[in-house]
């Protein structure tokens, strides 16, 4: 940073950070090309109007770098990817919200913790807001019941065609002359009996041609259109009918799942409280809890507070000032007990 007030302040918050997340000092990634990490934002300074140094805590070191791009809230879960050559940038970025302003680089003991209450009324209210509608949607559940698919039209038509084809093959049948005819010519001989045959058996195909297709006609013409439209309010009942026990269904996974995380949510605003961590804004409205997004933002942005709380062991330090470094010069190594 060219400016030297600046470079100090920012020195002075990243020692800040580093005390917070319980690290002796930082590390610098050497670039490759398919170099990335992953974990929780913990500082960010603009640099010019074009790239940020930033740092991340990725569970096991404390990795600094120079971004391009908009930097999310401290605190969101981010993806590093290497860019251009000796450049970084941010990628699969999960932004805190309800406007909350996550101070790492302050080392004071909070003393504010009126957004860990605000918070944990709102999950209750999710909660009690979850259970209603998961109940109403349960409800219009059974209420619906159960309800088998109907047969397709073309089904529908085959077997109407198979049964009409039944009913004049039995009309057609050989008639009494015809089996006397050919008593007759089997009496003479099985030369006279083949062909006699094969004419009444000719005579009969085409009686049933003829027949099946007058009969065939006069069903498309007259019951087929009734038959046609009440299978096709069949098939649309059923389609409605199954449209709305998939939104249903639905409805009621996203529920459950998001009444997991609202349970989880609680003991989650415990492990922060404890946590101490400094929050200089929140933004939020229990009013609005009832909008799906807006819950989902609020349960996410908990999630990701929990998140950045420290995995490392508790620090030997015995003070921030034995982390902190001078503002001009080399870095020193915390002194140990």
């Amino acid at each position: 940073m060219p400016d030297r007030a600046a470079a100090a302040e920012a020195h002075d918050a990243l020692w800040a950070v580093l005390w917070n997340r319980r690290y002796d000092d930082v590390d610098e990634p050497v670039w490759a090309p398919e170099a990335a990490y992953s974990g929780i934002l913990a500082f960010a300074r603009g640099l010019d109007g074009a790239s940020s140094f930033i740092s991340v805590d990725i569970g096991e070191a404390f990795v600094v770098f120079v971004t391009t791009g908009d930097r999310p809230p401290i605190g969101s879960r981010v993806r590093v990817l290497a860019g251009e050559r000796d450049q970084w940038r941010l990628a699969e970025v999960q932004p805190l919200g309800l406007g909350v302003d996550l101070r790492f680089d302050d080392h004071t003991t909070p003393t504010d913790t009126a957004w860990i209450g605000a918070l944990r009324e709102g999950v209750d209210r999710l909660r009690e807001l979850l259970t209603a509608r998961r109940d109403r949607l349960a409800a219009r559940r059974r209420q619906l019941g159960a309800l088998n698919e109907p047969p397709a039209l073309e089904e529908i038509w085959r077997e109407e065609l198979g049964a009409l084809s039944d009913r004049i093959a039995l009309e057609t049948e050989y008639t009494p002359a015809e089996h006397a005819a050919l008593a007759r010519a089997r009496a003479k001989g099985a030369r006279s009996a083949d062909e006699e045959e094969r004419k009444i058996v000719t005579a009969r195909k085409r009686r049933f041609s003829e027949r099946g297709a007058e009969a065939i006609a006069r069903f498309r013409e007259e019951p087929w259109p009734a038959i046609r439209d009440r299978a096709a309010a069949e098939i649309k009942k059923y389609a409605d009918y199954r449209t709305e026990v998939v939104r249903l269904e639905d409805a009621l996974q996203r529920i459950r799942a998001l009444s997991g995380r609202a349970k989880n949510a609680g003991g989650a605003l415990d492990r922060l409280e404890k946590a101490g961590f400094r929050v200089g804004a929140l933004v939020f409205d229990p009013a609005r809890l009832e909008d799906a997004e807006y819950a989902e933002e609020v349960l996410r942005t908990i999630e990701l507070l929990h998140a950045a709380i420290p995995q490392r062991a508790v620090s030997i330090a015995t003070s921030f000032s034995a982390y902190r470094a001078p503002t001009a010069g080399p870095s020193v190594t915390p002194p140990r007990p």
